[in-house]
């Protein structure tokens, strides 16, 4: 049960980190696609940019699986928003990296909530920025795959438990079936009486092996043989003649 729950922790904790791995990747790539796509400088010098490059914001937006595709000018205001109700808004975020020709990806609290955004730069034919394409996808969407997964993982995990608890049931029985139904007290106990009579007899007894080594000498053994201390588990041809004799 340990084993299966540090697995499951362990892959929740992964899935999340790949997750948040492919939102940084999926935004970055949907910002710079889109800052450098044809036609954007001639709709942002438009009388109506909103009009020409919503539309395309909003294709690209649902091709690429991100929550919006920002377009603004330097004066922060939105072009393109997934949120009508944003369009003509000051865009809330710390974007001046991507103001001075930086592409970024971070995680703060935006329009949309707390979001991994992503931000590329828009340079016109001399290379001066003229615009910014913000990419966020909201960390609420990205829990909300990893909560996806986790029904998956729980079964796998009750697959594994039930497995493990009927290899655990067999291999019960048939260790009780080979110490007929003998618990590990009752063994212990039968152990150590049959290991004391067995030292205590005057008798010396041997027990050896179908290939021919000691299993087992008691105490009144090894003072007639003269046995040495090691010799259990010794083939009998290297304990010498007087064994052989014996």
């Amino acid at each position: 049960m340990l084993l299966v729950t540090a697995a499951v922790a362990a892959f929740v904790v992964q899935a999340r980190h790949d997750i948040m791995a492919d939102a940084r990747h999926r935004t970055i790539a949907a910002a710079q696609a889109f800052a450098h796509a044809p036609g954007l400088l001639e709709a942002l010098d438009s009388d109506n940019p909103t009009a020409k490059l919503q539309p395309l914001a909003e294709s690209a937006r649902k091709s690429s699986g991100v929550d919006a595709l920002i377009v603004y000018k330097l004066n922060g205001i939105a072009l393109t928003h997934s949120d009508p109700r944003q369009l003509g808004k000051y865009v809330i975020g710390p974007y001046a990296d991507a103001a001075e020709g930086r592409a970024f990806t971070r995680t703060f609290e935006g329009a949309l909530g707390l979001s991994i955004v992503s931000a590329a730069p828009v340079r016109d034919a001399s290379g001066r920025v003229v615009a910014i394409v913000a990419s966020p996808v909201t960390v609420e969407k990205v829990q909300d795959s990893v909560n996806r997964q986790i029904p998956i993982f729980l079964v796998s995990a009750v697959g594994a438990v039930a497995l493990a608890g009927v290899g655990a049931g067999l291999v019960s029985r048939r260790l009780r079936r080979q110490t007929h139904g003998l618990g590990p007290a009752e063994m212990t106990r039968m152990y150590e009486h049959h290991d004391a009579v067995l030292h205590a007899v005057r008798e010396g007894v041997l027990i050896i092996g179908d290939g021919g080594r000691l299993l087992l000498a008691n105490d009144e053994a090894r003072r007639l043989l003269s046995l040495p201390d090691d010799a259990e588990g010794r083939h009998v041809a290297a304990l010498g003649s007087v064994f052989k004799v014996a």
